[in-house]
């Protein structure tokens, strides 16, 4: 957790500018959103641990065993005595003195084949939890695409509820001004239908408001900001994305290569094979080479002779030592079988599983592909829509200065219907934006 923090501070302090707000473009929120998700820490902290199997694999292949201990101390010395006309020699506790040995066992393994077996499973079980995490950073940077066009899209609420009740307001006034004046084109009906018209407008403002309020602490926390800290988005206005959506046939032939999920099926397939056949390679015996050396040496007691001999043999004082080849079967072949049994299960089902994913994940395509169609449509039909708002709202404005207590009606109805479609066309926008967002994090691209 501390260094999700210190993370946290980084980003702040690398983007914040005067005012504490922090401005970023697109791809800059996603980028620190996806750096700053607590649960990608901890999944890229699994990553860290296969990958230190891996080099433990390769560090066990070079002398697995090879130990080294030593000892220091004191040993009673030797005595000579007769015991029944023989003369034999015992420990002597009277005269104590120093005691050196040391003990070297080294082993190494010859079953090479099961050492590349093991590491080239490792490594397909490490790729598998890679195409993992890009399979879900695919589907949170969806999610946060969804609070950086949230937020645009509560702005341009926000500013068009702001300005209905500004223009509302005036043409308010104007119908009171001209209704005190004596203006008998003015109607005190359209007058009161305005007012009656407040309460929606100010329902409005109240809901934009919250809503700006609402995107600002989401954006705040996928980018874990601190209260001092606000967000602002570096475009102005919330436009259709760019980007370049490529056909369906295009999309689904990127899918068959790339797609994480389709890559991490690859890699369990390989590491799946390569387990079965490990514990295949591991009914048969293994090999190896064991080495073993020791000595040790006393000066204690009556040794004035056997002490001049560095390699004396007594109790004490030993010298020893093996090297060759061993073997070792484990009996217990049953448990071994039962091990390959259960990797070649799992080999299979990922077999099986094989053969539909494609067709899964190209339905899928199809799916999201067809929604951002249909969201392309209503954009399109949105802003053909707007286009007719505005003029209508032209021309009841052009009406307006010719005479504006006859037409104010006539105006306000125009500019309430502008308002309402550009709301709509904007929610087209926000929708249209999500689909090809959609549409990419399904595809893999």
């Amino acid at each position: 957790m501390p260094l999700i923090f210190v993370l946290i501070f980084l980003t702040s302090s690398a983007f914040a500018d005067k005012g504490g707000v922090v401005r970023l473009s697109r791809d800059e929120f996603v980028e620190t959103a996806i750096k700053t998700e607590p649960r990608f820490q901890e999944t890229r902290m699994a990553v860290l641990a296969k990958e230190g199997r891996i080099e433990q694999i390769k560090a066990g292949a070079l002398l697995p065993k090879f130990e080294f201990s030593m000892l220091t101390g004191a040993v009673p010395g030797l005595k000579q005595e007769t015991d029944y006309n023989q003369s034999v020699r015992a420990w002597d506790f009277t005269k104590m003195g120093p005691y050196f040995g040391m003990n070297i066992q080294a082993a190494q393994p010859l079953n090479f084949g099961q050492l590349q077996l093991g590491l080239r499973a490792a490594r397909a079980d490490l790729q598998q939890k890679r195409m993992e995490i890009e399979g879900k950073e695919l589907f949170l940077k969806t999610n946060v695409l969804s609070y950086y066009y949230g937020y645009l899209l509560a702005k341009e609420m926000d500013k068009l509820a702001q300005d209905g009740n500004k223009q509302m307001r005036k043409a308010a006034d104007k119908l009171e001004e001209a209704l005190d004046d004596g203006d008998e084109d003015a109607s005190q009906m359209d007058l009161l239908e305005l007012k009656a018209g407040f309460f929606e407008i100010d329902k409005a403002v109240l809901d934009a408001k919250s809503g700006l309020n609402k995107a600002q602490l989401a954006a705040k926390f996928a980018l874990g900001l601190p209260d001092s800290i606000q967000f602002e988005p570096a475009d102005s206005v919330l436009a259709a994305a760019g980007d370049f959506v490529p056909s369906l046939d295009s999309l689904k032939n990127w899918a068959y290569t790339h797609h994480p999920d389709i890559r991490r099926l690859s890699a369990g397939l390989e590491a799946t094979s390569m387990q079965m056949e490990l514990a295949s390679a591991r009914l048969a015996p293994e090999f190896f080479i064991l080495g073993e050396f020791e000595y040790a040496k006393s000066w204690a007691g009556d040794r004035t002779n056997l002490s001049k001999n560095a390699f004396a043999q007594d109790p004490v004082n030993r010298l020893s030592g093996a090297f060759g080849i061993g073997l070792k079967y484990k009996l217990n072949f049953w448990n071994q079988w039962e091990n390959y049994k259960m990797a070649r299960i799992e080999h299979r089902v990922l077999r099986q599983t094989e053969n539909y994913a494609n067709r899964g994940i190209e339905l899928q395509i199809e799916e999201k592909y067809e929604d951002f169609l249909v969201a392309k449509g209503k954009l399109e039909s949105a802003r053909n829509a707007l286009r007719a708002t505005e003029g209508m709202l032209k021309g009841a404005a052009m009406q307006y200065d010719i005479n504006p207590s006859k037409t104010s009606g006539l105006l306000a109805s125009a500019y309430k219907k502008n308002l309402l479609m550009k709301k709509d066309y904007y929610f087209a926008v926000y929708e249209y934006n999500m689909a090809v967002a959609r549409l990419f994090a399904q595809a893999g691209y």
